[in-house]
């Protein structure tokens, strides 16, 4: 089977959906046969540290505050690896300086993982332009999230190996317990009579459209039927918008994965308002619950869901649309809100699966 030299700026034990999805894929591919060594660029650490693991190893290296320094340091490091097959630069900010260059000079095939912010982000920041553009035309294979963004490089950079793989849960492991089901049903009686729960979970910033949100749900006759749950850490101002709204709500700290499932749980419907995403892992994790999502018509969402068949969908940025879809929700008999979540947990269960995931990126990397 292959071996690759994975470089990523986002691995265990950092925490958050990147660390979270490369972690997915590389213990994928390592279980399927493959030989990864991992290059983790990380700022916690003081000198190089190597572990040994299955299939492979990991490798930390640390990074102060000089580029030049930190790929040096590692380029002299990666010499010593051996050969390998592919090169993967999983997006990142180092990694993608990096891995053209290192990959021109092992020898091998460059292969590059774009996520959300990789092309959102860097595409229109002057700075990072050039990096993104250098790293895609150095690729043989670039994959993407979202079906969109697959589209957008090919005709930015004219790229025939641009390919779309969407982002898979093991919906095997992903199971509540009898526990978190009677830790939610307990919450759900503490809310006012009548009420929804919607939950955003994630980073609740403005770029991510809680504000839009906020202000789309303020102007609706639904403020005192919804209760927002927000798990993640809110920017100042939004919380102080949310003090002006006499809506109810609960805020919580950021939580690890598992730590988030009975909180989903609590959901009536999961809100995803973002103005450009990748595929969020969130939109899964709840959906393979059979959480209804109501989410902006963008990227991941768009692919994943159809609307009004296996959850609602807006248009980003528009008010009046995302105001349409939360009154289609509140309007709907219960059984026909958990009809929605059913529908989607069945299509996550059929198309969304680590194991189809794995499989796509077999089908590439051979």
């Amino acid at each position: 089977m292959p071996s690759c030299l994975w470089l990523t700026d986002h691995y265990p034990p950092q925490r958050g959906g990147m660390a979270q999805s490369c972690d997915r894929i590389v213990n994928g591919l390592r279980r399927a046969g493959y030989t990864i060594e991992i290059i983790h660029f990380v700022n916690q650490e003081r000198k190089i540290r190597r572990k040994q693991q299955q299939n492979g190893g990991y490798t930390a290296i640390p990074f102060s505050n000089s580029e030049a320094h930190v790929l040096n340091i590692a380029w002299n490091y990666i010499k010593t690896l051996g050969s390998f097959d592919y090169m993967v630069c999983f997006g990142g900010y180092l990694s993608m300086i990096g891995a053209p260059v290192f990959s021109q000079w092992a020898g091998v095939k460059l292969v590059t993982l774009i996520r959300g912010n990789d092309l959102d982000i860097s595409i229109f920041t002057p700075r990072k332009r050039g990096m993104l553009e250098d790293a895609l035309r150095q690729s043989s294979y670039v994959f993407t999230v979202s079906s969109d963004k697959a589209e957008k490089i090919r005709k930015w950079i004219g790229h025939e190996e641009v390919h779309y793989i969407p982002n898979g849960i093991d919906t095997g492991e992903w199971q509540p317990t009898s526990g978190e089901f009677e830790f939610a049903r307990e919450w759900k009686k503490e809310r006012g009579e009548g009420q929804l729960t919607l939950g955003i979970f994630g980073q609740l910033k403005a770029k991510k459209g809680l504000d839009f949100f906020l202000e789309a749900l303020k102007r609706t006759s639904l403020v005192e039927k919804a209760h927002l749950l927000l798990v993640g850490d809110v920017e100042e101002h939004l919380e102080e918008d949310l003090g002006q709204m006499n809506c109810s709500y609960t805020i919580l700290p950021f939580h690890d994965r598992y730590e988030l499932m009975k909180y989903y749980l609590c959901c009536d419907a999961l809100v995803i308002p973002s103005f450009y995403d990748g595929m969020p892992n969130v939109l899964l994790e709840a959906g393979a619950l059979g959480i209804p999502v109501v989410a902006s018509a963008v990227d991941g969402m768009a692919d994943v869901i159809e609307h009004e068949e296996d959850g609602l969908l807006f248009e980003p940025a528009n008010e009046d649309s995302c105001r349409k879809a939360l009154y289609s929700f509140f309007s709907m008999p219960a059984e026909e809100r958990q009809a929605l979540g059913q529908q989607l947990k069945v299509k996550i269960e059929t198309h969304y699966t680590q194991t189809y995931e794995t499989n796509a990126y077999k089908n590439h990397l051979t």
